[in-house]
């Protein structure tokens, strides 16, 4: 009978160790939850990306480009030294 009752004793008073493991994954729950993809993070980086692949950024980038080339195609040939 008193071995019996030990075991019951033991089974409802869990060891101080298996109550810390407990806490520790209760506290770990709300991180493993903001890891779904509702971040703000991801959001902001989701924004950033719909910016900079949008048909505006796209025309944007080839003005820049036919700018810069114009710019290099009617740069003087000599070096900016020389230039009055």
């Amino acid at each position: 009978m008193k071995r019996l009752f030990r075991k019951a004793l033991r089974i409802l008073h869990p060891s101080p160790r298996l109550l810390t493991i407990a806490t520790a994954l209760f506290l770990a729950v709300p991180v493993f939850a903001q890891a779904t993809g509702n971040s703000p993070w991801e959001n902001a980086v989701g924004v950033l990306q719909q910016a900079f692949t949008s048909t505006i950024a796209r025309g944007l980038s080839l003005v820049a480009i036919v700018v810069s080339g114009l710019t290099f195609a009617f740069a003087p040939s000599k070096p900016m030294s020389e230039i009055p």
